[in-house]
């Protein structure tokens, strides 16, 4: 919650009451007199990068970090596509090295919309049991169709960001 990370910050008693000028200049700078509102990005976040891009589907990875588990990434994967035809009958499959373990949420829609107008979402978690010493690597498969032809593409994801 968000108390946990205001303990963490030194917040609570009279050191708070202490920190209060430099409150007053973050004001002056106009970033709002209020209390210091938590970062954007929770703690275990990691920028969103790119996982895939070929024949217009791009596939952007944003991960966060179990607090309590380190080894186990949540993956919120986004899919736009650039054709000019929706991708219908989409599917975002995930394949993982033995020493890692895979759980796969539904996507939010099996059609993706073109003309990047839109984007699916699918979530999953990986566990790696080898966390620190091997690093995080997916194979992927994706099936679809753009405009009547069937598409299967495969590949692999090593490119996580370093932490994951």
């Amino acid at each position: 919650g968000g108390m946990d990370l205001l303990d963490l910050l030194g917040g609570g008693g009279p050191p708070a009451a202490a920190a209060a000028p430099p409150v007053d200049a973050m004001a002056m700078l106009g970033m709002g007199g209020a209390a210091p509102a938590p970062p954007p990005a929770a703690p275990g976040s990691f920028p969103p990068f790119q996982a895939w891009n070929k024949n217009g589907l791009q596939i952007e990875f944003a991960c966060t970090k179990d607090a309590s588990n380190p080894s186990v990434t949540a993956i919120e994967a986004s899919f736009t596509s650039a054709q000019p035809t929706p991708l219908t009958g989409f599917n975002f499959q995930v394949a993982v090295p033995k020493y890692m373990k895979l759980q796969m949420s539904p996507a939010s829609s099996s059609t993706v919309p073109p003309s990047n107008s839109g984007k699916v979402t699918q979530t999953f978690k990986v566990a790696n049991s080898m966390h620190g010493q091997k690093p995080v690597l997916l194979r992927i498969k994706i099936d679809y169709s753009a405009g009547g032809q069937a598409v299967s593409e495969q590949g692999q994801v090593d490119n996580f960001p370093p932490g994951i």
